[in-house]
């Protein structure tokens, strides 16, 4: 039977042992790594030169490849001076009882003729356009 005290010495043992394989194995997963990305370098070089004695368009190569390549982004043309719309005011509401010239959309500030009206007791319906 084993005693307490060679129990722990072997524990120890093992401990030692898991530290240590688990270092060199660390180091192995480095090197594997790092080959693989050589050997990635290698053949990407090499493809790269045999398309290159083809003389393959970059288009056509990423077209059998699937890939879509990006269009450099274009300026906007800018329209010629003087073919915008112009803006069009709204259509009459109101119509001033002083001066027939005188509408206003009902949108947008009071015109001083309709706070004149307004101030001498008048009422905004009484200056309404009526269609007929």
């Amino acid at each position: 039977m084993s005693t307490l005290a060679e129990l722990k010495a072997a524990l120890a043992d093992v401990n030692e042992q898991i530290v240590t394989l688990t270092v060199k194995k660390e180091e192995i997963e480095t090197q594997v790594k790092e080959l693989e990305s050589k050997e990635a370098d290698e053949a990407l070089n090499k493809i790269v030169g045999e398309l290159k004695a083809l003389n393959l368009a970059p288009e056509a190569i990423a077209k059998a490849l699937g890939i879509r390549i990006a269009e450099p982004e274009q300026k906007k043309a800018r329209a010629a001076r003087g073919t915008a719309t112009p803006k069009v005011k709204g259509v009459p509401k109101y119509r001033s009882l002083v001066d027939p010239s005188l509408t206003w959309p009902g949108k947008g500030p009071r015109p001083a003729w309709v706070k004149d009206h307004l101030a001498g007791n008048g009422k905004l319906e009484d200056l309404l356009i009526i269609k007929e």
